[in-house]
């Protein structure tokens, strides 16, 4: 059975609602398209008055199936926490103090892309070609819908599975150290770091209850460059994601500080 691509991007008087997409079968592709449209008719930012739908089929041989990263929540009391938790991944990463002082205030003022911002652990420059559109990660998905929202019995919530295979697929790039995300739905205050030492570290609170605002960053290591194969792979290189998601127990706050110290 042929394999398809499906992307959604929706928006209301010309501000972005929402996005998402799957690689499905083509008997789903009916219901898949729907379940999007649906989604974007029906979002806490409210219903989107222009809904686009891009449907491409895709060879499976081009495409490459990787392991998920292995999930770890992180318990934490509110968002200033969370962010403390980011800051002590990435110095157990060997980022310097004043480096990761730069990342996130970059990461908190981050507003309105549609993509991430790709920036260059080493000089700390930005370096997408388009500063509003960012990079985009796309051409992801699970490998069996039973695990994605098509499923009738959802394991687990989309803003979780979607953020999940799209850090598997950022971080299995040889050129990203780490990638660091929030969601910009006002009622989602979760998000992560996600790194090839750690995987997926998910916070409970990266931002504050009712803020519109989200951001995502690619973390780029520019001493193995090539920034064209880098950006390719991310936005192009078809890939689906192993169902087997392993999930590590719930550390504290004071638990994931005695990994910093544990190295």
């Amino acid at each position: 059975m042929k394999l398809y691509s499906i992307k959604m991007r929706s928006s209301k008087d010309h501000n972005h609602i929402s996005g998402a997409e799957n690689i499905i079968n083509e008997g789903d592709l009916e219901k898949g398209v729907n379940l999007l449209v649906k989604r974007a008719l029906s979002h806490c930012k409210g219903s989107a008055d222009s809904i686009n739908i891009k449907i491409e089929e895709i060879i499976k041989e081009e495409i490459d199936i990787i392991e998920p990263l292995q999930v770890t929540t992180v318990d934490v009391d509110n968002y200033e926490q969370g962010l403390k938790g980011v800051r002590i991944v990435l110095n157990n990463l060997g980022i310097e103090n004043e480096k990761i002082d730069k990342i996130l205030n970059l990461f908190i003022d981050t507003k309105g892309m549609r993509g991430a911002i790709l920036l260059d652990i080493h000089t700390m420059k930005r370096l997408e070609y388009d500063k509003n559109r960012g990079i985009r990660a796309t051409y992801i998905d699970f490998q069996n819908s039973e695990i994605n929202h098509l499923s009738k019995e959802k394991k687990y919530n989309s803003h979780f599975i979607e953020a999940l295979a799209l850090a598997s697929k950022v971080i299995n790039s040889p050129y990203i150290i780490g990638e660091i995300c929030c969601s910009d739905d006002v009622d989602y205050t979760a998000g992560y770091i996600a790194c090839k030492k750690y995987g997926y570290i998910r916070f409970n609170h990266l931002k504050k209850y009712g803020d519109i605002n989200g951001g995502r960053i690619f973390l780029y290591d520019s001493s193995i460059d090539n920034l064209d194969k880098c950006i390719n792979y991310i936005e192009n290189k078809k890939v689906l994601i192993k169902d087997d998601i392993k999930l590590n127990k719930n550390l504290s706050y004071e638990e994931l500080k005695m990994i910093n110290k544990k190295g």
